[in-house]
């Protein structure tokens, strides 16, 4: 069954964005944390997280060109995500988050992985057949978000490093 590529971009731009508010709000949460109470291994979970879901967003682009030849990089990159985000869950914020930042994790976790699967789809279907066709402001949102996640991304990659 083939999907149309405007409610797939739709579908993907919509779970972007609430993603990157989610995130936002999670950034904010991290930086008063951090000013008292994150450590050096959760610092570096983070940025085995940040650094994964890059690469991951990256091979989801590939699939343009290729599908086989990427397919063994994403999943390993996925599983890896996944896994450290697990750990940071269970081993750094199962004590310390209050019931909103659970709820902020669980909307991160379900909108991400929601738009990593349309892209998965899309992508290694498809090759994004359909993606020069799509309305400018869809162009401009995406460009926007992905804007947005990449500065969200630093601000995280640099958390704590001012409390040295």
């Amino acid at each position: 069954m083939k999907t149309d590529p405007q409610i797939l971009a739709l579908l993907i731009l919509i779970c972007s964005s609430v993603f990157v508010v989610a995130w936002t709000f999670d950034a904010y949460t991290h930086a008063g944390i951090a000013r008292q109470d994150i450590s050096d291994p959760e610092l570096k979970t983070h940025r085995i997280l940040i650094l994964s879901s890059g690469m991951l967003q990256f091979t989801l682009l590939l699939f343009y060109w290729f599908d086989m030849e990427v397919l063994p990089i994403f999943l390993a990159l996925l599983l890896t995500r996944t896994i450290h985000e697990v750990i940071d869950e269970v081993r750094y914020h199962q004590e310390r988050c209050t019931f909103f930042e659970t709820v902020l994790h669980f909307v991160m976790w379900v909108s991400i992985l929601s738009q990593i699967g349309f892209l998965f789809y899309w992508g290694f279907f498809f090759h994004y057949q359909g993606l020069a066709t799509l309305p400018l402001l869809y162009v401009v949102w995406g460009l926007l978000l992905v804007v947005l996640m990449g500065l969200i991304g630093l601000k995280e990659w640099f958390l704590g490093l001012e409390k040295k």
